[in-house]
């Protein structure tokens, strides 16, 4: 899987925005060189690349995968109590956020809710890049017990029960995938139904002990339909794109040769464009925010608060523990990928302190909605954010808990209380338009009676 957006041409163009000392007074402040619209073109959402290539899933690119995919994103009978979608942490009006600190399923969480915009561009998901596809990720909150709360066979189940016609057709008309099949395995679902539940090679005694009662072929089966559950709502995540701001309008222009001041002005305000400056150049934000999505997709360590400093959170180190004993990777059985094609998890980096503590970093696309901010929503606005940036404290260590004293990624900023506020304000020019929200932005028309909180008319 190859990177889609180009970081290391990327990093030299921010090197001599940098270098070039970009200090401007009122009058030059909407005055930018051709060098530097070459440079901010990088972060345009017009010149975000075309959907990484998907092999590891044969339905990534298939509409109609998409569209199966979407009506299991918003339906609640995935869940234990038939109260929790996925959409219930990923809510489409707030920008598939949920706006809680950590999120609440059948239980809490430790984490906070990221966006799924763009989420098909990141090679790892989840704040610690425990999973390596979308696919993969998309299976574990459905087995989590503070989740949706189900068991493997549970899940399969109920899709075998709900969407075993829209699934039979699906594979009849996807190339090569009936080729792959075990001899009558639409009949073989159905005797799925008989089993006893919960069962599951996860989650709690009873479902294990279950699960073990399943012969190797049945537990091949579930396994094989419970990935492609996965792969479905891939494919529906790869659906859900950002959507323009007037960031990427004020580059448009700037694009299109406009030197007229007073049209520029009332795209971004003074305050905006100064905030934009800092933000490129001396507030060193786009070192790591960067591209289009306005993220490297690389893991730091910013000395984030410890939620618990009893339990601390490990993060990356964890993360790729994680990996290694997943069951669903690209390089498993259950991948459509030939293994040459894994070289995210080919080429790991399997150890070393700057794992320890550090998390990935968020696209700052719509920020201004998506409060809290962090792994577990340790800040509550924009502005806490932009203090422990300017001023940050180094990683809690605890050397019992630790297996290396965790590497820092920052330093501090020194900018002035105006300098931060006018980052903050270029910030809230990066909000995508709901007005420009497509019909993957909601809920299936007959579903929207069972969604929470997703509004019918949301353009």
């Amino acid at each position: 899987m190859s990177r889609p957006i180009k970081i290391k041409s990327l990093y030299c163009l921010l090197v001599l925005w940098m270098l070039s000392g970009h200090v401007h007074s009122d009058i030059n402040l909407y005055q930018f060189s051709a060098a530097d619209i070459q440079f901010l073109s990088q972060f345009n959402l017009s010149n975000l690349p075309p959907l990484p290539d998907a092999q590891d899933n044969q339905y990534a690119d298939s509409l109609a995968a998409a569209t199966i995919g979407q009506q299991l994103f918003f339906d609640k009978r995935f869940s234990a109590n038939q109260q929790v979608s996925c959409a219930s942490c990923h809510k489409p009006q707030q920008y598939f956020t949920d706006g809680l600190a950590v999120s609440k399923g059948m239980g809490e969480t430790r984490r906070n809710a990221p966006s799924i915009i763009g989420s098909a561009y990141s090679p790892w998901q989840f704040w610690d890049g425990r999973k390596d596809s979308l696919w993969s990720q998309a299976l574990g909150p459905m087995e989590s017990d503070v989740e949706h709360g189900l068991s493997r066979l549970e899940v399969v189940q109920v899709f075998i029960q709900h969407y075993l016609p829209l699934y039979r057709e699906l594979i009849t008309k996807t190339k090569g995938a009936a080729n792959t099949l075990p001899r009558k395995y639409f009949q073989q679902l159905k005797l799925l139904l008989k089993l006893k539940i919960p069962a599951s090679p996860n989650g709690v005694t009873q479902a294990q002990i279950n699960w073990q009662t399943i012969n190797h072929a049945e537990q091949n089966l579930i396994n094989r339909v419970f990935a492609d559950v996965g792969k479905l709502l891939m494919a529906y995540q790869r659906q859900i794109q950002p959507l323009s701001s007037r960031f990427d309008l004020f580059v448009r222009q700037l694009e299109n040769n406009s030197s007229d001041i007073e049209q520029l002005k009332q795209i971004l305000t003074e305050n905006e464009v100064a905030g934009l400056r800092l933000f490129m150049g001396k507030g060193n934000c786009a070192s790591c925010h960067n591209g289009p999505l306005f993220t490297n997709f690389e893991f730091h360590n910013i000395g984030a608060p410890e939620s618990d400093i009893k339990q601390v959170d490990m993060g990356r180190y964890e993360g790729v523990a994680a990996l290694l004993k997943d069951e669903f990777t690209c390089l498993s059985s259950w991948s459509d990928a030939d293994k040459n094609y894994c070289q995210e998890m080919l080429y790991l980096k399997k150890q070393g302190p700057e794992l320890v503590g550090a998390f990935k970093t968020p696209s700052l696309r719509n920020v201004a909605e998506t409060a809290p901010y962090m792994q577990s929503g340790q800040f509550a606005s924009l502005d806490e954010v932009l203090e422990h940036y300017n001023k940050p404290t180094p990683p809690y260590y605890d050397r019992e808990q630790h297996p290396f004293r965790p590497h820092f990624d920052i330093l501090p900023l020194g900018l002035t209380p105006e300098e931060l506020q006018q980052i903050k304000s270029f910030l809230l020019t990066l909000t995508g338009d709901l007005k420009l929200a497509n019909q993957w932005w909601q809920a299936p028309k007959h579903m929207l009676e069972q969604t929470d909180n997703v509004q019918q008319a949301m353009y």
